[in-house]
């Protein structure tokens, strides 16, 4: 099994309320299955929300190759499938803050790429926090403005 893969949810399980805050019933991303809206995910960054505990399952990082990883589902912009990337804590730690290193965002990039996605179309924000090689300009922790 690919690490980073395209995935089909049905109607309703596509439609969900966030799991921590219940609001709307939306395509949010999900953590372990677990959906979770934009706000409780910036929570989640900041340290301002309690800390995710997920049970890792034993398949390999789309970013490092390392076994022990969370799923992560997100809904591309403009298509009809979900996208699930198996991600080791520490690099689901550095997508929901921000933070994921040059390397891990190409190696993500290049896998979105084969499957016909812009990893812009995942990784809505970029642009505000990535400069072109990848490097974090603004990590969701960095409170100076």
């Amino acid at each position: 099994m690919n690490s980073l893969r395209l995935i089909t949810l049905d109607g309703h399980a596509m439609f969900a309320p966030c799991c921590r805050c219940a609001k709307g019933q939306q395509r949010w991303d999900r953590i372990a299955g677990k959906p979770y809206c934009p706000h409780c995910q910036e929570a989640l960054a900041r340290g301002e929300a309690p800390p995710l505990v997920e049970r890792t399952e034993p398949r390999v990082c789309a970013a490092c190759a390392r076994r022990g990883t969370v799923a992560f589902i997100s809904f591309p912009l403009d298509h009809a499938q979900a996208v699930e990337i198996d991600l080791c804590p520490d690099h689901l730690r550095g997508l929901v803050a921000r933070q994921l290193g040059p390397h891990a965002y190409f190696q993500l990039a290049r896998q979105l790429h084969t499957l016909g996605i812009d990893a812009d179309d995942i990784f809505l924000l970029h642009g505000a926090f990535y400069d072109e090689c990848g490097r974090a300009l603004r990590p969701a922790l960095d409170t100076d403005e």
